[in-house]
Parts: C-alpha cells; sequence; structure tokens
C-alpha cells in the first residue's frame, strides 16, 4: 500500500471547515484515514496544529483541543511516527546539505525513514526538494485556491 507523510498545513487545515482548501485536503485526508492509503503523521502534529490554529488562525484554544482530540480518539488508522536518532542526525545533514530550512528536512528525513512514496503538503517549495531525495510530492489543492492563502500559512 502506497503510503503518504502529511506536514503542519495540510493536518491544520483539515480542521478548518471555513478555509479555502478545506474541501482538497478533506477528500485526501479522509481517503487515507479510510485507508485508500496509508496515512503518515508526525507525532508532533497535533500539538504544532493546535499552535497554529490558536496563535496563528485566531481559533479558541478550548474549540482547537476538542476537534483535535476527536481526531485522535475516534481515527485509528493512521499511523503515527517519529525520527529515530540516527535520522534526526540525518535531517540536520540534509539541511545543511541542500541548503534548506531544518523543519522541511525533518520531514524528508521522515518520510524516507518510514519508506513513505509522498509528502502531502501544500507548500510548494516540496516539489523541488522531494525530487532530491527520490520522493513524490503531492499538493491537492488547484494553485489558483493556494494564492489565496499561501502567504497566510
Amino acid at each position: 500500500m502506497i503510503s503518504k507523510l502529511i506536514d503542519v498545513n495540510i493536518f491544520a487545515i483539515y480542521f478548518v471547515e471555513d478555509h479555502p482548501g478545506f474541501p482538497y485536503i478533506k477528500e485526501v485526508i479522509d481517503s487515507g484515514i479510510v485507508g485508500e492509503f496509508q496515512l503518515l503523521i508526525p507525532e508532533i502534529l497535533p500539538f504544532r496544529a493546535y499552535w497554529v490554529h490558536t496563535t496563528k488562525w485566531g481559533i479558541e484554544k478550548q474549540i482547537s483541543r476538542e476537534i483535535i482530540f476527536d481526531f485522535l480518539k475516534n481515527y485509528s488508522n493512521p499511523k503515527y511516527v517519529g525520527l529515530s536518532r540516527q535520522n534526526l542526525i540525518w535531517a540536520f545533514k540534509l539541511s545543511a546539505q541542500l541548503k534548506h530550512d531544518i523543519y522541511d528536512c525533518y520531514y524528508l528525513a521522515l518520510a524516507k525513514q518510514e519508506k513513505a512514496e509522498i509528502i502531502l503538503t501544500t507548500d510548494t517549495d516540496f516539489e523541488k526538494l522531494c525530487k532530491k531525495v527520490d520522493l513524490g510530492y503531492e499538493n491537492p489543492i488547484p494553485l489558483e485556491i493556494l494564492k489565496k492563502f499561501s502567504n497566510k500559512l
């Protein structure tokens, strides 16, 4: 079965129905939840999404906490993953080698560690990065919709 690792933007948007990218994100995440592919979620994402919701998007803490908790409680199909010590080191080396942000390299290292085929993200920078480490790139949001919010992520 193909596996896809999601990033924080995908996870955060999934919970916000009035976000312009929501319908596209919901469709792909729901496909993973029902088993059309293995959905890989970095174990830190629920906390990072909560931070995005409450700090960047002004969503009330209690509301964000509840919707994320409900997801965690009700969906057992996603696989929650974290980097091994060896791959933490590799992520730092990769960041230096690619001259790119460490957070993005974290996703690359985690995807490779978990043998994911695809990184699922709204971040267009990942397209070039994924090619450099032989990973697939998928952005489910059409470019015209993405332009409406990409500077707000």
